[in-house]
């Protein structure tokens, strides 16, 4: 039972594409004209001459300025928010899948899914064998199951086996 790339996630990643991109538009943009006030700077603080496209730069060096401080702060927020929609967006995505998955999956299966989505992903096998109603031979046997269907990773550390829950499940 693998996950495969849906027509959800191709828009997802279609919008967050466009997302990006304006979000690095703007910074680029800040970033330029940055750079552009600290190369008017330089060059009047050393006595040279300054192009007289810039002149403007210099003459209203401290409204330029403040006009940066809000255009950073500006770029900054819409960042922020693009960043943090795409992030909730993945999330729901996340949270889709794991209740598709979740009807699949035997009441104990579920069990296990529900503790590895407790402890960030990640738990042994022999924390596994301590749900009530589980005996590490059954705890071995679903497991394997679950790592057949591609819902967890056995990692073996000597004599524990790590168990992980696929990143498209990882919440």
């Amino acid at each position: 039972m693998m996950l495969h790339k849906n027509e959800t996630w191709v828009i997802l990643m279609n919008d967050l594409r466009k997302q990006i991109f304006i979000s690095m538009v703007i910074i680029s943009i800040f970033i330029f004209l940055v750079t552009v006030l600290v190369f008017v700077y330089a060059l009047s603080s050393k006595g040279e001459a300054i192009p007289s496209f810039l002149q403007p730069f210099l003459e209203y060096h401290i409204h330029f300025m403040v006009i940066m401080g809000i255009f950073g702060v500006f770029s900054g927020l819409v960042s922020h928010n693009i960043l943090n929609a795409t992030i909730e967006k993945q999330r729901t995505v996340v949270k889709t899948n794991t209740e598709i998955i979740m009807k699949f999956l035997s009441p104990e299966e579920r069990e296990i899914v529900n503790l590895l989505m407790s402890k960030d992903g990640i738990t042994t096998q022999s924390e596994i064998s301590k749900l009530p109603g589980m005996s590490r031979l059954k705890a071995h046997r679903i497991v394997k199951k679950l790592e057949g269907r591609g819902v967890v990773h056995v990692e073996k550390y000597g004599k524990i086996n790590m168990i992980r829950i696929v990143e498209e499940l990882r919440g």
